[in-house]
């Protein structure tokens, strides 16, 4: 009688531990097959099914007190990869908006990952330099125009040490419309529209000439005693700032135009009064910073919220 008592005790424990094992094993592999699943540029929905899974899953390491689960949390290894998920996949992805990417980062805060404890400005994105010119003479001017703009980019990169906002390569949507801008700066002392011209550059790179902004809007290149008659971007940057202002017609901020010419050897001579600044890009930093329209940090991130939501790209 003890014999077969003592076999149903067996058998019931048996029975027991294989009941209970499904429902305290943590699936890892349903980790790293998700993980694996969420691909650069992500829609919307993918991310709110993986940040959902996240939440359920709370993690590979595992600690039992009497067969029962009285611990679980992230492995090292599983931190590490949400990190780089959130650096690579998360933070640049143009479908998502930056309080659902807010919202990521606080949740890696909550289960121990490192580095990832300040808030990023997911605003400001950049998109990169592109030449998709087929024609050889249009592949080359393309090729010193965007010479010209990443100049003025390392200029405002500077910038952002000082808590400037950039945005470079920004396309931005209002009604109908999308444009793209070259750079974006929000900042203290004021929202600016800046198209970069490389004007008289030779091969990307600085040369001395003169530029000429004669009554009528006429720009004229003089370079090598030559004189050649340049396209306004009077319309360009006006249309621009008057985008921009309809995209923030909600927050009350003037937007500021600005042309600047990537060739610091460029002389400039302005005959006639026009609704933005001209300048060199060697006097870029000290013109953004003499503005004075007084915004405050939430006046900056009211901004950057309202650009991020009519960006196509």
């Amino acid at each position: 009688m003890l014999e077969i008592m003592g076999v149903i005790i067996i058998i019931a424990v048996i029975a027991f531990i294989l009941t209970n094992k499904k429902n305290n094993w943590v699936n890892t592999e349903e980790f790293e097959k998700r993980k694996n699943a969420l691909k650069l540029h992500c829609s919307e929905q993918e991310f709110n099914e993986f940040f959902d899974f996240l939440k359920r899953y709370e993690g590979g390491y595992i600690r039992r007190r009497n067969g029962q689960i009285v611990h679980r949390e992230y492995l090292n290894r599983e931190k590490g990869d949400l990190k780089g998920i959130f650096f690579n996949i998360i933070m640049p992805d143009p479908n998502l908006h930056s309080y659902q990417k807010e919202d990521f980062r606080k949740f890696l805060c909550s289960i121990g990952v490192t580095g990832v404890g300040s808030r990023p400005n997911y605003e400001t994105r950049d998109n990169s330099l592109r030449n998709r010119e087929t024609d050889l003479e249009a592949y080359q001017r393309k090729e010193v125009g965007n010479a010209g703009e990443e100049l003025v980019r390392t200029v405002l990169k500077e910038l952002e040490k000082s808590g400037y906002s950039v945005i470079n390569g920004a396309k931005l949507k209002y009604g109908d419309t999308v444009k793209e801008y070259d750079h974006i700066v929000v900042s203290l002392h004021g929202v600016f529209v800046i198209e970069t011209k490389a004007f008289g550059m030779t091969g990307g790179k600085a040369a001395k000439c003169g530029i000429y902004i004669d009554p009528g809007d006429r720009w004229i290149l003089r370079k090598n005693q030559t004189n050649k008659e340049l396209q306004s971007p009077t319309e360009q940057v006006s249309a621009e700032v008057q985008h921009l202002s309809g995209i923030l017609q909600s927050c009350m901020f003037q937007v500021h135009g600005m042309i600047v010419l990537s060739n610091e050897n460029a002389f400039i001579k302005q005959n006639i009064d026009l609704p933005y600044q001209v300048i060199r890009i060697d006097s870029l930093t000290e013109t953004l910073r003499s503005a004075h329209d007084h915004l405050n940090e939430t006046d900056i991130r009211t901004v950057l919220h309202a650009i991020d939501e009519s960006r196509v790209n």
